[in-house]
């Protein structure tokens, strides 16, 4: 074996795992100017993040539509189908987030601002019930009502008692921010499905210009599908599913006749892209939610078929859409979400499972490439030092 080759091959994996011991070093030093710059870097770009998610959920109901405009018998619209399937998509769009601004939303924000209203009021329930709990021998050293009461205390004059005014005004200003640039998202979505084949073109000649080695190309290109397939079972699928939930949720609150069905019904429907974690929080705070409001009865009520559709929905429903697991152990999910949520609040943990699923497919492909190469070259080597001695034999 060549000397040189073989020190490169003994200290290029040390100078490797340095370099990178060195970037996490300075990564954690610097955590908090990095979780600023990053979020501010995520609020610049977040119409083209909008555009890309608004893109994945479209995708298959456009095709759909482009395939019935080909099957048209009239040569004018079959030889325009994308263009028009794009257009419909987007009225269609158009037409929803209209009805959800103002249909649906006054709804929401008069439910929001009456469970906010009455939160002081749960709290003295809990309050209550602790203080009761407390008079038991068992759980009367803990002071457990005390604790409860300077925590839930703080948490009113922290987060509900501040200036209603300053509020008010930042709230608006959010949400009118909020809805332009999901608009301009949309309108990116539809030049992104309208032009996807150049936008996978230019992908490829960049790949092209920036490796010039087949084999880097190749192993690039092939990242960068694995990439897409999960963003697009995780976001269409995912969202697909959390539409179900949505309404499943929903319709069994109203039902039973719960208060702030619809607004628990969507907070289900959110948590639904959290997996594992997110149906069990979302059972969980709608059955205090319903215990607080209705009583215990409701509760019961609604917690039994609640827990019987999160298991139809995980065995049966969830796999037939996905049709291809994220396959993600639940410990690395809780530490991804935990730690998404911990830096880039609701964002990081709707973001963190896909974003380490793709970490760990491209670090097992990484791996098993690396692994097979050194089997081949350990025996390509062994054969040719193999030679000379069974010619001396």
């Amino acid at each position: 074996m060549d000397r040189r080759r073989f020190d490169r091959a003994k200290w290029f994996p040390i100078l490797f795992i340095a370099i990178i011991l060195i970037v996490v070093y300075k990564t954690f030093d610097n955590l908090t100017e990095i979780t600023v710059y990053v979020r501010r870097f995520i609020w610049v770009v977040s119409p083209l993040l909008y555009g890309i998610l608004f893109c994945y959920i479209l995708y298959v109901p456009q095709l759909r539509l482009e395939g019935l405009y080909r099957k048209a018998g009239a040569e004018f619209i079959s030889k325009r189908a994308r263009g028009l399937s794009v257009i419909t998509m987007f009225f269609l769009v158009l037409l929803i987030i209209t009805f959800l601004i103002l249909i649906i939303m006054p709804a929401l924000f008069s439910s929001v601002v009456e469970l906010v209203n009455n939160i002081p009021t749960y709290i003295g329930y809990i309050t209550d019930y602790l203080a009761e709990l407390g008079n038991n021998p068992v759980w009367g050293g803990f002071n457990i009502a005390g604790s409860f009461e300077d925590y839930s205390s703080g948490f009113v004059n922290r987060f509900i008692n501040q200036e209603a005014i300053t509020q008010l005004t930042m709230g608006v200003i959010n949400f009118v921010s909020g809805i332009v640039k999901v608009l301009l998202g949309l309108v990116i979505s539809l030049y992104m499905l309208l032009e996807r084949e150049k936008i996978f073109d230019f992908f490829k000649r960049l790949n092209r210009k920036l490796f010039k080695k087949e084999k880097v190309r190749d192993r690039t290109l092939k990242y960068l599908k694995q990439v897409n397939a999960v963003l697009f079972t995780f976001i269409a699928s995912k969202g697909l599913d959390s539409v179900i939930n949505l309404v499943a949720v929903t319709s069994i609150l109203l039902i039973c006749k719960v208060q702030f069905a619809f607004l628990l019904g969507l907070i289900a429907g959110l948590l639904n892209f959290i997996p594992y974690l997110g149906s069990l929080i979302g059972v969980i705070f709608i059955s205090v939610i319903t215990l607080l409001t209705g009583g215990l009865n409701t509760a019961i009520q609604v917690l039994i078929p609640l827990l019987i559709f999160q298991q139809l929905d995980g065995n049966f429903i969830e796999p037939r859409i996905m049709k291809t697991s994220l396959k993600l152990s639940p410990i690395l999910v809780i530490l991804a979400v935990t730690v998404g949520g911990a830096y880039f609040g609701i964002v990081g943990m709707f973001l963190a499972v896909p974003v380490t699923t793709i970490v760990k497919q491209i670090l097992m492909e990484y791996t098993s490439h690396t692994e097979l190469e050194g089997e081949l070259e350990g025996e390509l080597e062994g054969e040719l030092e193999g030679e000379p001695k069974s010619e001396n034999q």
